[in-house]
């Protein structure tokens, strides 16, 4: 079944602090993120577990999931499973800017 969706269907969030900004679909998290120049995500398990699609839109990082590093940039989609280590680092002089669609959603916040 296709389902077209407008405005009200969906809960959209900014993040105010930051450039981050997404949305929760019925059964997905969509997500538009800035990773600063530098910036370094150590090896994590997500609580509760995602699944994570990430594209690549621009900057360049280093992804590890479980025992396989991956340099990524631009058109490069890294899958992480759910229950699975991984870990990132923005490479490079310019901020790494994704799209990331993670299921099941989790809770929105307060």
């Amino acid at each position: 079944m296709v389902k077209i969706t407008d405005k009200t269907d969906y809960s959209r969030f900014a993040r105010p602090a930051d450039e981050d900004e997404g949305m929760w679909l019925d059964h997905v998290e969509v997500h538009l993120v800035t990773h600063r120049v530098g910036q370094v995500k150590e090896m994590h398990v997500d609580d509760p577990p995602q699944d994570h699609v990430i594209t690549v839109r621009s900057g360049r990082m280093r992804w590890t999931v479980e025992d396989q590093t991956f340099d990524a940039g631009p058109g490069d989609v890294i899958v992480t499973p759910a229950g699975v280590a991984h870990g990132y680092e923005v490479l490079g002089d310019e901020p790494a800017r994704v799209v990331c669609v993670d299921t099941p959603k989790r809770p929105k916040p307060e």
